[in-house]
């Protein structure tokens, strides 16, 4: 099995999916608190993923260099 991390553009997609679904939960928090707190975990989430895939870029750039040395 080859490990790959995961491409830049998924993580960019993950981190701008979250902040809408952000957004959409404060713009949905006056009108039905029930679809703004579902909006706000799914936010985290996705979120979530973006954060993971910066930190496992950072992880296999940080052992590409150090097997370059």
């Amino acid at each position: 099995m080859i490990y790959e991390p995961m491409s830049r553009r998924l993580v960019v997609t993950f981190a701008v999916t979250g902040g809408v679904l952000f957004v959409a939960g404060l713009i949905a928090r006056p009108a039905n608190i029930t679809v703004a707190v579902v909006l706000f975990l799914v936010a985290v989430a996705v979120l979530g993923l973006a954060g993971y895939g910066v930190l496992d870029r950072f992880v296999d750039a940080r052992k590409r260099s150090r097997r370059a040395s």
